[in-house]
């Protein structure tokens, strides 16, 4: 665990939608024999040294993860978004709403979950280069995204909750980072995606 590259660095992984063409939330999918998504995304982001992870859910997930003997690290903190039917950009704001002042911010959606540490390594050596850092495969942009404190600022500050959040990104500095692993373009988002990735 490498504390001191992530000093300053939260996390927020979006898991607020309602999953329609998965049938399921994608948070509680299996990732292996002993972790689902979420599960291994949060515990992917811990082990890299990132002490703030942050995971939007909807309320009926909330319910089901607060019945549930799901085991997930203390430092996970669940943020239930109150109105999923804004979107994605309502969703992090949402979560942005907790992160210090001056904080670095990896974001993500729960329907990847192939996230590595040594990705997130790669990534937090750049982060000064631009306000916003992504990393690309064959030229395709992928995730997660690193976004610096300005850009978390603007965020927290922002009113159009409809505007898509690549759209958002376009008006800072950008940096892409071409990585040799061609999973962070994946999205799972259909029984058929899951059977193909997992």
């Amino acid at each position: 665990m490498e504390v001191a590259l992530f000093a300053q660095t939260s996390c927020i992984i979006l898991a607020a939608g309602n999953s329609v063409r998965m049938g399921e939330h994608k948070a509680l999918l299996k990732f292996d024999s002993d972790r689902n998504f979420i599960q291994k995304l949060t515990e992917t982001y811990l082990l890299a040294g990132i002490e703030q992870v942050i995971v939007v859910v909807n309320s009926e997930l909330f319910k089901l993860i607060s019945e549930s003997s799901l085991a997930l690290s203390g430092k996970v903190k669940l943020v239930v978004n109150d109105k999923p039917e804004l979107g994605r950009f309502y969703s992090l704001q949402t979560g942005v709403k907790l992160i210090p002042t001056g904080n670095y911010c990896f974001f993500q959606n729960i329907d990847n979950p192939f996230t590595s540490e040594e990705l997130l390594k790669e990534m937090i050596l750049h982060k000064a280069k631009a306000g916003v850092i992504i990393p690309t495969f064959n030229k395709k942009s992928g995730h997660p995204v690193l976004i610096s404190p300005l850009v978390v600022k603007r965020i927290f500050e922002g009113t159009d909750y409809k505007i898509r959040i690549d759209t958002f990104l376009n008006q800072f500095t950008e940096k892409k980072i071409e990585v040799p692993d061609p999973k962070i373009l994946l999205n799972i988002n259909s029984p058929e995606d899951y059977s193909n990735c997992i």
